[in-house]
């Protein structure tokens, strides 16, 4: 059984990884304004089942937000506050929302 996880968590890491390669490549990836982030990879995975109907995709944290491993949602302006609530409304807790500043992100306080 936890060898069936750990085989789930590197598959998950890997479609995350390989979906924002693809953003990056077709040049999407800047389109998107602001970058939730959340307290553990579950509870971003859990966040990825209420994306439809949002321009919203899930990716691997970037590095200047969580040098480690994670799972953000990367959103555009006119539906962050929609989606933010609707995370909320249906349990998922976010850990923070970071802005687009250039090329970075940076928290919004």
């Amino acid at each position: 059984m936890a060898e069936n996880k750990k085989l789930s968590f590197i598959a998950t890491g890997i479609r995350l990884h390989m979906k924002e390669c693809f953003l990056r490549f077709l040049g999407l990836f800047k389109r998107y304004d602001y970058c939730i982030a959340f307290y553990s990879i579950p509870e971003g995975l859990k966040a990825e089942k209420y994306l439809k109907g949002f321009k919203a995709v899930s990716i691997p944290l970037p590095n200047e937000i969580y040098k480690g491993w994670g799972v953000g949602i990367l959103v555009k302006e006119e539906d962050k506050d929609r989606l933010l609530k609707h995370l909320k409304e249906n349990g998922v807790s976010i850990s923070g929302l970071f802005k687009r500043v250039g090329t970075r992100f940076e928290e919004v306080r």
